[in-house]
């Protein structure tokens, strides 16, 4: 039986959605040159958007693949905070808690996350290249697949003792 281009990508979506993304990778057909469309995540949170803008504190709030880029968020209260596929590209986080929050495949390149409490985060296939991490708490930290080429960790364990 042969596809159409749309079936295929329907049909990978569907067995994403029930299986994970193992299951379609597993899967061939006779349209495997068909792009495997990403399920799209769900967007941030308008209301939590505000309350981190106004209050410098967004505990346990979903902040998914927002964009923060050169945002001032020194001694922001991130505990528990939803910033998968997050753009912090150049942010200030300076002294932030972000104990518990997931930054999976989050853009951090040339943030500074000095003197940041970054326990417990989950950091997986997290962009950190050019970075500044001086002196980060980061017990916990689940690091598999993070990039940190050129970032200064100086004082930080995050990788060192950050296991996954």
């Amino acid at each position: 039986m042969y596809w159409t281009w749309l079936e295929g990508v329907l049909l990978r979506s569907l067995l994403m959605m029930a299986m994970g993304s193992a299951a379609v990778l597993a899967w061939s057909s006779p349209c495997t040159a068909a792009p495997v469309l990403p399920i799209p995540i769900e967007p941030a949170s308008r209301s939590d958007l505000n309350r981190l803008e106004q209050h410098n504190e967004c505990r346990n709030c979903v902040l998914r693949g927002v964009t923060l880029r050169e945002a001032h968020l020194i001694g922001a209260d991130l505990r528990g905070a939803d910033l998968r596929g997050a753009d912090l590209r150049d942010s200030n986080l300076e002294g932030a808690d972000l104990t518990g929050a997931r930054l999976i495949n989050a853009d951090l390149r040339g943030a500074n996350l000095t003197n940041t409490d970054l326990s417990d985060v989950d950091l997986r296939d997290a962009d950190l290249r050019a970075a500044v991490v001086i002196n980060a708490y980061a017990p916990g930290v689940k690091s598999t697949g993070l990039r940190y080429a050129g970032a200064d960790l100086t004082g930080s364990n995050l990788i060192i003792g950050g296991g996954d």
